[in-house]
């Protein structure tokens, strides 16, 4: 193998140094650098959560009235009973006192809460009204007590086809409330 001349040298030399600084700026400085960077970043990001924290700290109390509002009207959006049977009961009962108010006979109303989602309580009802005493109980089902979803709502008029005028209709109606147990009231 032959010597290298002083040439050669120095560049193998420089060769060398280069390698060593970029081993070193890959080793240890860009790490060290970026290591600063993404702390930098990092609090950035725990400032912004600070930040949008004490936003939603700030509105705790405004929570807090919603909160207490939606507990007030509570009642509206459910029927509340110790027992699921109960609940029924009642919705029957609305059902039976829209009924006696609008003045249509109510048929046997039956209770549907096998086939309720847990939480609802549900009936199915056969009556027998004219046109506007059906816009007036959904009205009241709808406005009254606590909210009610019409599941179902068949409406038949056979005996107007047959006699040429309006005549009752045969309604079927089924409704599902939802139901919440409330702890029974001593005396």
């Amino acid at each position: 193998m032959r010597t290298l001349t002083p040439r050669e040298r120095r560049l193998v030399a420089l060769g060398l140094l280069v390698l060593a600084l970029g081993l070193g700026w890959l080793g240890i400085v860009q790490p060290l650098i970026a290591g600063f960077f993404d702390r930098a970043a990092e609090r950035q990001q725990l400032r912004m959560a600070l930040q949008r924290d004490d936003r939603i700290a700030a509105a705790l109390p405004l929570w807090r009235q919603a909160a207490d509002a939606q507990r007030r009207s509570e009642a509206r959006f459910a029927i509340f009973a110790p027992s699921e049977a109960l609940a029924v009961e009642n919705l029957k009962g609305r059902l039976e006192h829209v009924a006696a108010d609008e003045g249509y006979a109510l048929g046997p109303v039956e209770d549907l809460q096998a086939d309720a989602p847990v939480g609802a309580t549900r009936i199915r009802a056969d009556m027998t009204l004219g046109l506007t005493q059906l816009t007036h109980t959904l009205r009241r089902l709808e406005n009254e007590g606590a909210y009610v979803v019409v599941d179902y709502l068949s409406i038949t008029a056979d005996e107007a086809l047959i006699v040429g005028r309006l005549s009752p209709l045969r309604v079927r109606l089924e409704l599902t409330a939802a139901y919440r147990p409330s702890p029974p009231r001593s005396p």
